[in-house]
């Protein structure tokens, strides 16, 4: 693994010092240049403009349309071509010329006056014809408007890189009807911004480099080195953090440096004293993490984690788990035969959660499958434990629970609830939720009544229950997994196959919660059992 280079605060104050200074600098010469630029180049569109507007006052708009129609040159176009080239060389004007609109595309030459040396193998005589391209769009809106457009037309060609005027030639009934070109050699302007330009640069930089030094040095002196020492001096405390006779920070500084190094002398005695509460805080929590995952191991070896459990009874299928919020939990479920032909399936939700949770489930689980050998009756049998967990009851704990007795000779399910939610039933390829009655939780009054429920259970069909961890299970943005979300998800493994597995639909049903709650802390137990009836 390549590591990674280390920059002393004194280097990145000085690049950063030096960044900030070039992009200042920058931004004042492009400012200062941008400014300059734009003041230079209105006053040599002034200037263009007056030498159009000098050029378009010695010419007639008769002689021009006599021109534009006849395209004879006479003594009078010799003396008007003399005249403008004239104008041109006076006032140093690279390209001169009139021009005349015949489509919105097209224009012809009726003068065109430039430098011999500017002379190519173009042919731009009177008559000829040129085409439109961008380069002209201030000559089109001189030409739409009547008035000379104040901005230049700045272009690069094979002309050169020129600045171009336009000024309009107004006919009798004063329409516009040809204009007059002024194209400047940007070169000398260009030259003269980019000296502009070098002097701006040298002189921000001159004062730049003078500033990044001494706020430089200002800095390191009374920022880098006192920050130095107390990153020398906390190094030199992690090594010597027992040592009585450390010789802490002495920094003299009425600003936050002075601050900051009061501050870490304080925080160099409250370290030692953490570290010595800490170490008997942490043999503390080691003794009492010994006796979580001691009444933890005690838990889950209770409760029923064998599969398949009952070898004499082939047509059941059934598969249960649970996953505490805390060390131990207060969740639970069990499963066993009574007498000879009924199965007895449990699932509870004590109230709370941690260590006294769980020693109630522990007292509820014991009550639930002793009462259970005695009275089968899912009624009754409720009834018997009900009172018999509201007796020293001081705590006021109390447990819903779901007891269901699986007549294998009949195929009926009898069931009773109290306070637990409703499991579900798959049966021929739906899903749907067992009915149920509410029933009061137990442990909570003495000589509560509870009804008992039946359902036909034959081939095929599967029961889930369930605790309350499954349907409240909350995701980052507080929303719960709901009650709609298990059934529509139930509903949809039961339509994929006739017969659903127990240990593939809570495998499939676990794994859903757990996607949903995403990184979020998990609230509650989750607890989950289904049994299938594969026999007749």
């Amino acid at each position: 693994m390549t590591a990674t280079r280390r920059y002393s605060l004194a280097t990145k104050f000085a690049l950063l010092f030096g960044a900030f200074a070039i992009v200042v600098g920058v931004l004042i010469c492009s400012i200062t240049y941008a400014s300059y630029r734009s003041s230079m180049l209105e006053h040599y569109g002034k200037y263009a403009i007056g030498a159009a507007t000098l050029a378009a006052s010695v010419l007639d708009p008769e002689d021009l349309s006599r021109y534009a129609n006849t395209l004879e040159r006479d003594e009078h176009y010799a003396v008007l071509e003399k005249e403008l080239d004239r104008i041109r060389k006076s006032l140093g004007v690279r390209y001169l010329y009139v021009q005349i609109p015949v489509s919105d595309t097209k224009y012809m030459y009726l003068f065109d006056l430039y430098d011999p040396e500017d002379a190519d193998d173009t042919d731009t005589s009177l008559g000829t014809y040129g085409d439109y391209d961008e380069n002209f769009r201030t000559a089109k809106l001189a030409m739409s408007t009547g008035q000379p457009f104040r901005e230049l037309d700045i272009t690069v060609s094979e002309y050169g890189y020129l600045a171009s005027a336009y000024v309009p030639i107004l006919g009798k009934d004063s329409v516009p009807f040809a204009y007059v070109g002024v194209d400047i050699s940007m070169d000398y302007i260009l030259g003269f911004l980019i000296r502009y330009l070098a002097v701006i640069a040298s002189a921000t930089a001159a004062v730049m480099v003078f500033c990044f030094t001494a706020l430089f040095f200002l800095v390191r002196s009374s920022v880098v080195n006192p920050i130095r020492m107390i990153a020398e001096k906390a190094g030199e405390f992690t090594r010597k953090v027992t040592d009585v006779n450390f010789e802490e920070l002495d920094i003299r500084s009425s600003d936050e440096i002075g601050d900051l190094s009061a501050s870490v002398n304080t925080m160099f005695g409250e370290i030692r004293n953490f570290t010595s509460r800490l170490a008997a805080e942490t043999a503390h929590r080691e003794r009492v993490q010994s006796e979580l995952d001691m009444a933890r191991g005690i838990q889950e070896s209770v409760l029923p984690k064998i599969f398949p459990p009952f070898h004499n009874l082939p047509d059941i299928t059934i598969f249960a788990g649970m996953t505490p919020a805390k060390e131990v939990g207060g969740d639970f479920y069990d499963f066993f035969v009574v007498g000879e032909d009924k199965l007895a399936v449990v699932i509870a939700d004590v109230s709370g959660k941690g260590v006294s949770a769980a020693l109630f489930m522990m007292v509820a689980r014991t009550l639930i499958k002793h009462e259970s050998f005695t009275d089968d009756e899912p009624r009754k049998l409720l009834e018997t434990v009900n009172n018999r967990l509201c007796e020293n009851n001081d705590a006021g704990m109390f447990v819903t629970l779901f007891i269901g007795m699986l007549d294998m000779k009949r195929n009926v399910l009898e069931y009773a609830n109290a306070g637990h939610n409703p499991p579900v039933m798959l049966h021929n390829g739906r899903a749907f939720w067992l009915p149920t009655t509410a029933g009061m939780a137990l442990g909570v009054m003495e000589n509560m009544e509870f009804a008992t429920q039946e359902m036909p259970f034959g081939e095929g069909d599967l029961l889930l229950l369930y605790t309350d961890g499954v349907t409240e299970a909350m995701n980052e943005e507080k929303e719960l997994f709901g009650n709609d979300r298990l059934i529509e998800l139930l509903s949809a493994k039961a339509e994929e196959t006739i017969t659903v597995s127990p240990k593939e639909l809570i495998e499939t049903l676990r794994e859903a919660v757990v996607n949903f709650a995403g990184d979020a802390e998990q609230s509650d137990d989750i607890t989950m059992l289904a049994f299938l009836k594969t026999g007749k």
